[in-house]
């Protein structure tokens, strides 16, 4: 995984060199000043990655792929594609040929797969970091058409670039987020699990998962209809999504369960957090096409873990299923709950 992370981190650094290279070379003080923001920004790409590379030899992030080797070839073929487009004389390329070269630089950088590990590793920032890019890409963009008429090709490709971005993000976002909650999904949750279980070992911090069921949802979607019953899910996703904090992973777990990875919270924190998930959701006033208003509750089951600094992390098996033993018994006391945390410690 650090090789992966590090092939993200190189590619960066050429785009770097190249547009700082290019604002000292350009003859035009408005190619000189964008390309100058551009080699600042591609720099504050590379800290990104620097982080990533700092967490992982802290042991604080897991491997996010089951085929690494297959993802650390596509990233080198990228690296080497934007090196073999970069030529000796970049500082002395004309006007046109250094913005056709940051154009294809870039066509490089927008594949959907740097999306996907910014996601993966960094749910909380990811937003962030997303339009951070954008803001690099609109900037080359705008050089691009303040220098080329709107109607000539250059200019139409650049506007594609934007698109071809943009459908990127989409499928880099199908990757990691359920389509129709909008939350992250399984694979998501099976990583970021693993990270902050990893964390929550080595420093000796609270970690807490929950499981959140909907109580009786067959019967919802048999009194009011599978339509209403997606609208249902989509709004119940919203409720928890909004109990949460920024720093919480939301999950769409399966078909009528939600996850949530709280991290820094022990048992008192995660009691307060179930309180106002249950109390979101109870409170949703869902009427349907004849007037007739839907009772959604929820049950919670929680996992807190309390191990001392140094331990060996919790396995996410071993997390799911304490959570799910604390769900079972919410559902057993009479649903509309949580059952009792259970707490993993050891000293």
């Amino acid at each position: 995984m650090r090789e992966v992370i590090e092939l993200c981190m190189q590619v960066d650094v050429l785009a770097a060199e190249v547009y700082a290279t290019m604002s000292v070379g350009t003859a035009v003080p408005e190619l000189a000043d964008t390309f100058s923001r551009l080699a600042s920004e591609e720099r504050s790409h590379i800290g990104w990655w620097r982080e990533l590379i700092d967490a992982w030899d802290q042991g604080l992030v897991p491997e996010l792929v089951n085929d690494t080797q297959a993802l650390t070839s596509r990233l080198q073929a990228l690296h080497d594609e934007v090196s073999l487009a970069i030529p000796n004389d970049v500082g002395t390329l004309s006007a046109d040929e250094m913005l056709s070269l940051a154009a294809r630089i870039e066509f490089f950088m927008i594949d959907p797969v740097f999306g996907e590990l910014i996601d993966l590793t960094e749910p909380a920032r990811s937003e962030q970091r997303h339009a951070a890019y954008r803001q690099h890409l609109d900037r080359l963009i705008g050089a691009i058409e303040r220098h080329y008429s709107r109607d000539s090709l250059v200019a139409f490709l650049a506007s594609n670039l934007s698109r071809v971005w943009r459908d990127n993000m989409t499928l880099a976002v199908f990757a990691t987020h359920d389509p129709l909650t909008g939350l992250y999904n399984r694979r998501a949750l099976s990583t970021h699990l693993k990270q902050w279980a990893t964390w929550s070992a080595r420093y000796g911090h609270p970690l807490t998962l929950l499981l959140i069921d909907i109580d009786l949802f067959k019967g919802i979607n048999d009194a009011f209809g599978h339509t209403f019953g997606d609208t249902a899910l989509t709004a119940i996703a919203n409720a928890i999504d909004g109990a949460t904090r920024a720093a919480d992973l939301v999950v769409r777990y399966g078909g009528d369960e939600f996850a949530v990875v709280s991290p820094e919270t022990g048992t008192p924190e995660s009691a307060e957090l179930i309180d106002r998930i249950i109390t979101a959701v109870r409170e949703l006033a869902l009427v349907d096409h004849r007037g007739k208003r839907a009772l959604i509750t929820v049950s919670v089951g929680a996992a807190v873990v309390s191990d001392a600094p140094g331990s060996s992390p919790r396995g996410a098996d071993e997390l799911l299923a304490a959570a799910d033993q604390s769900l079972y018994r919410a559902k057993q006391t009479g649903r509309d709950r949580s059952g009792a945390p259970v707490v993993l410690s050891r000293p």
